[in-house]
């Protein structure tokens, strides 16, 4: 996939703008979220791109058609308040450029859901077939796909099977005390695992272009018009 020069990007959901920052590397940049407090972060983060605050279920009617050049999803569309993933696809593509591409990265294999999915607000995970489907019917072309993060998948699987073999908390219990939940689930790993896990993803990275990996934690689709 390869972008012009001037190229313009949108980042949906761009959160406090980490990917927003280094998308500025390949264009000019748009970032869409709904969250003013998220957009607050992003604005320190990427002071160069342009925030604006919007509904990525409204996303076909919140700017003009072909727009972009690329868009982005990372790890939007499986929340639970994006309410139909086809509308939004079919919205994206509206707003692609002929030969515009989109590129998005999504929570893999349903097989996996557990707590973390529910404290991270998920609706669902996905296989690449999906995003086949999507984006057919979008009028979209599937140019390439890939499962990535191979390593964590045995970890994953064996706390999704105590998940749905233990007795699952209500929703009330789940987030009866959210703060202390999301620390312990969804803290970042001391700087020894972190750094360990880090040299892994560079060596996976390396690895994806040679060898198909057919399963993984995340998957990655992109598409073009």
């Amino acid at each position: 996939m390869a972008l012009g020069d001037h190229a313009r990007i949108l980042d949906v959901g761009c959160g406090a703008g980490g990917t927003t920052r280094l998308l500025l590397r390949y264009g000019s940049v748009v970032g869409l979220d709904r969250s003013e407090r998220s957009l607050a972060h992003a604005r320190r983060k990427a002071p160069d791109a342009t925030l604006v605050q919007g509904d990525a279920n409204q996303l076909g009617t919140l700017f003009a058609p072909a727009s972009f050049d690329l868009i982005t999803f990372f790890n939007v569309l499986h929340h639970q308040w994006m309410r139909d993933d086809q509308a939004i696809i079919d919205g994206a593509a509206r707003l692609l450029r002929p030969g515009g591409h989109l590129l998005l990265t999504e929570p893999a294999f349903q097989l996996l859901w557990r707590r973390h999915d529910r404290l991270d607000m998920g609706k669902r995970r996905y296989r690449m077939c999906d995003f086949r489907q999507f984006f057919q019917r979008a009028g979209l072309a599937y140019t390439t796909g890939q499962y990535f993060n191979a390593l964590a998948v045995p970890a994953c699987l064996v706390l999704a099977l105590s998940d749905k073999m233990g007795s699952r908390p209500n929703d009330a219990d789940d987030y009866s005390d959210e703060e202390h939940n999301q620390a312990a689930e969804m803290a970042v790993p001391g700087a020894p695992l972190n750094e360990a896990l880090r040299r892994y993803m560079g060596l996976e990275s390396r690895l994806l272009g040679a060898v198909p990996i057919p399963l993984g934690v995340t998957l990655l689709a992109v598409a073009r018009k």
